[in-house]
Formats: C-alpha cells, sequence, structure tokens
C-alpha cells in the first residue's frame, strides 16, 4: 500500500509520504517494528509521564491540605459547601479551555504550550501556600483549571500523530498512571511535611503547596529540552521510519483527513454523536476518578475516626498504587487484543463491586469499605484510558481529532462536578448521596458503552454495503473519519 501523499499533508504529525517501491509495512520485521515502537516510548513517553505526575498533583491536593489545617486558616465553615466549591471552580477552568488548548497545541507546538502551561501553573500552585482568605483560593484554583486544561487532550492529540491505533492504550495509560501515583507521592510528601512547624507559624498545608509547586516548575524546566514536537520535527526518527508510521496507522484503518476548516467540516464537527456520547461515557467514570482523587483523604479519615493526618495518608498511599497496577494490566490487554469497549466495561465492573460493598456500609466492617476503595479506584482508574481512546481510535483528521478529544475530555470533565458537591461534610460519615451519585453515572456509563458500540457496528455495516460513498461524491476526501473507507474499532 503507496502512503496516500494527501492525505498525510493534513497530519498534525507533519508526516510526508516517502516513495517506495516496496510496501514499508511490509518491508519491516517484527523486531524492527517493537524497536521502533520502543524508541517512540524513550523519546515521547518520559516527559509527557512526569507533566501529567506533577499536573494532577498541583490539582488534587486540596484534600491533602484539608486534613492539614486548609478550612481552619481560611476560616472556611467545615460544615457549609465552601471547601466543595473550591474544587470545583477547576472543573469549570477544564471546561472552558480544553477545546482553546488543543488549537493552540495546533497553532503553536506542543513543547511550547504543555511545558508553558505546566510553568506558570507551578507559580499558582506556589500562590496557594501564600493565601489568607477563602475568595483568594477560589479564583487560584479557577486558573488552574484553565492551566491544566491542556495537558491530557494536547498529549493524547500529540500521541495520535506517533502511534498506531493498537499502541495508543497503553501509552495513554502509562500517562494516566502518572495521575494515579502522583496521588501516593502527593501522599507521601503530605506524609513528610505534615510535621513541619515553621517558625513563622505556617501549618503543613500551606508547605504542601508552596513544595509542590515549586517541584512542578523545576521539573517542568528539566524536561522541556525533551520535549517532542510533531513527527516532522524529530531528528531522532529517520525519513524512512517516518513514512512507515505513516504506513502503519493507515494500515490500521485510520484514513480520511481533515485538513481544510470549511463549513461542511465545522459542522461534522459539531454534529458527531460519538463525540457527545464519549463525553458522557467519560462524565460517569471520571466522577468516580475524581471521588477518590479529591475525597480519598476525606473518606478514609471518616473510616478510622481520631487517626493522624500521617496515618491517613499512610492508608490512602497504596489505593493508588493499586489503580496504577490495575490500569497498565487493563490497557496490555486491550492493545494486546486490539479490543476498547469490553475493557472499559470490565474496569466499570470492578469499581460496581467495590460499589455495592459501600453502599452497605452499615452490615459490613471497617476493613471491608476500606478495601471497596480499592476496587472503585482500581476500576475506575483502568476504565478511563479505555474510554478516551474509545473515542481516539474512531475519529480521523487532525482538526477531527483536536476538536473530539478536547470536547470529549472538556465535556467529561463535568464528572468532576458531580464528584466536588456530592462529597460533602455534613454528610459525614457514610457520605451515601456521594456514593450513590458516583454509582449511577459508573452504571450510566457501561449503558453508553454498549450503545457506543452499538452504533459504532452499524456504521461499519453502512459502510461495507456501500451507503456512505455518496459522502465522497457530495463533499470530496475532507470527511476525516466519515470516509467510507475509515473502519471504526471496538
Amino acid at each position: 500500500m503507496e502512503p496516500d501523499t494527501e492525505a498525510a499533508a493534513e497530519k498534525p504529525s507533519g508526516l510526508v509520504s516517502i516513495a517506495t517501491n516496496v510496501d514499508a509495512t511490509e518491508a519491516v520485521s517484527s523486531a524492527e517494528y517493537r524497536r521502533l515502537i520502543w524508541k517512540l516510548d524513550v523519546h515521547i513517553l518520559p516527559p509527557l509521564f512526569v507533566l501529567w505526575f506533577i499536573s494532577l498533583i498541583d490539582r488534587v491536593n486540596i484534600g491533602t491540605a484539608r486534613i492539614q489545617g486548609l478550612e481552619e486558616d481560611l476560616g472556611m465553615d467545615p460544615l457549609s459547601n465552601q471547601f466543595n466549591i473550591a474544587t470545583v471552580v477547576v472543573f469549570i477552568g477544564l471546561m472552558l479551555a480544553e477545546v482553546p488548548s488543543n488549537w493552540l497545541v495546533k497553532r503553536f507546538t506542543p513543547a511550547t504550550v504543555l511545558c508553558g502551561e505546566c510553568m506558570i501553573l507551578g507559580i499558582f500552585t506556589i500562590a496557594q501556600g501564600l493565601l489568607s482568605n477563602f475568595a483568594g483560593l477560589v479564583a487560584i484554583r479557577l486558573v488552574i483549571g484553565m492551566l491544566e486544561a491542556g495537558l491530557i487532550p494536547g498529549s493524547i492529540f500529540l500521541l495520535s500523530a506517533y502511534y498506531p491505533r493498537y499502541e495508543l492504550q497503553w501509552r495513554v495509560s502509562m500517562l494516566h498512571v502518572g495521575n494515579a501515583l502522583s496521588n501516593a507521592v502527593g501522599g507521601l510528601l503530605a506524609y513528610a511535611v505534615a510535621s513541619i512547624h515553621s517558625s513563622n507559624g505556617w501549618h503543613g498545608w500551606r508547605w504542601i503547596f508552596v513544595i509542590e509547586g515549586t517541584i512542578t516548575i523545576a521539573l517542568t524546566l528539566l524536561c522541556w529540552p525533551f520535549m517532542n514536537n510533531w513527527p516532522a520535527t524529530a531528528k531522532w526518527l529517520k525519513p524512512t521510519e517516518k513514512a512507515f508510521l505513516e504506513d502503519r496507522i493507515r494500515a490500521d484503518g485510520i484514513i480520511g483527513r481533515m485538513d481544510v476548516l470549511n463549513r461542511r467540516a465545522v459542522i461534522r464537527c459539531l454534529t458527531d454523536w460519538k463525540v457527545y456520547l464519549s463525553a458522557f461515557i467519560i462524565i460517569g467514570v471520571i466522577s468516580s476518578v475524581y471521588s477518590c482523587t479529591l475525597f480519598a483523604p476525606t473518606i478514609v479519615s471518616a473510616l478510622k475516626p481520631g487517626s493522624s493526618a500521617r496515618k491517613i495518608q499512610s492508608l490512602v498511599i497504596p489505593i493508588f498504587v493499586a489503580a496504577s497496577a490495575t490500569t497498565l494490566a487493563c490497557a496490555y490487554i486491550s492493545d494486546k487484543l486490539k479490543h476498547r469497549a469490553g475493557v472499559a466495561l470490565a474496569g466499570c465492573f470492578i469499581a460496581v463491586i467495590g460499589y455495592i460493598i459501600i453502599l452497605n456500609q452499615e452490615r459490613v466492617s471497617v476493613n471491608a469499605r476500606y478495601g471497596a476503595l480499592y476496587l472503585i479506584a482500581s476500576g475506575s482508574f483502568a476504565a478511563l484510558p479505555a474510554a478516551w481512546v474509545l473515542l481516539l481510535n474512531n475519529v480521523s483528521g487532525s482538526y477531527k481529532i483536536a476538536f473530539a478529544v478536547g470536547m470529549e475530555i472538556g465535556l467529561g470533565n463535568g464528572g468532576g462536578f458531580v464528584a466536588s458537591f456530592s462529597f460533602q461534610s455534613k454528610a459525614a460519615p457514610f457520605y451515601w448521596t456521594g456514593f450513590r451519585t458516583t454509582f449511577s453515572l459508573i452504571c450510566m456509563a457501561m449503558g453508553l458503552i454498549c450503545l457506543y458500540s452499538a452504533g459504532l457496528w452499524f456504521e461499519n455495516k453502512q459502510k461495507r454495503l456501500g451507503k456512505r460513498d455518496y459522502l465522497l461524491e457530495e463533499e470530496g476526501d475532507n470527511l476525516g473519519d466519515a470516509h467510507p473507507e475509515f473502519m471504526y474499532t471496538y
């Protein structure tokens, strides 16, 4: 199969086909292919992993700061919803800025946008440690949400330019594990600073923000020289390797360009049912993810009343270690089987088992309730990257990918609203509203994944019967994934 130079020209990767007499996908052996993928992993993943790691620490460290005196020092009423407001404004920023941030990544370079946002994020994180009132906390956390908005969709957009279709979930999950581990390491750091008693009277929660913000700036500066942009500028890739990657991506079924943003292309982006259905799936899953990342210390402290902040953190850390291991295991299985929906459903099912236990918490022991948190975190964290990639694998064309991923994650962050307001202090110690709400949403996600898969199956059937061929005649080939030869995967 000769590379389609016209389709290649629109790619954000900037890949340029190189005419060869031999199909590049056949000229490379299995061992050479694995070496090339490993080469991508070594160059692309480490800096992105670090950025994901430090980004989530800066978003969710407020949960740790809460149990170390944040509410008291800022004059917040612990029985009101002020803490919930401080957590939810982050998601307002995320939802507002996801799609615009992906436009910036396409307009400039991924390294400049992603690293620049993380640098400023570190500055605002430090500023949280210097606050003296609740209003300032809300304002700063809104900005933090806007600064973090571009990292996840921008990174996924970048990965899609390098990796073939069935290599993506493992890589996205590797980055997502950075999120899970950041909760564990953030907990370790909080454990270490909990005993700090400075001469200026600062409590440990201020040091959490100052130290983590400083680390964010330092690590971003360290990563910036190693960050990669689109493949056309990657000097560490040979021209033949770039051509092969393009051929392999097309061989996996990713064809269909969208390099002209005309009226029809905009309408096609805005009216794609897959984007909005995926967003609701993400809402269902991410509400459980954020219930763990934001409120795990609060929930564990309710399970172990009277425990010190250090003891609570020591119980929270293993939850996210288990979630990381489960996420990677599910990602490996998903890429190996070339299957997404089933893995996402399996993750949701694991979480559902945890919810069933926690919803019967008056009848089970405290240890069983604590164990249920492992199941909820592990299942939710494993399901999220599978749900992300379920859309990413089924869109094509640079403008379509930028819009779809940004919109999916932006709207999907609405699940953060649910988590932020569901676990209110007045609901302690059982948090019935929070657990019932997030349980209902993850059940909703399971149903929508089945509906999504049925929709993809139907569209594939229509394409195989030739019922979408008319689009080429009416609109040309600027169709993205609506191209008659693009086959959806699930």
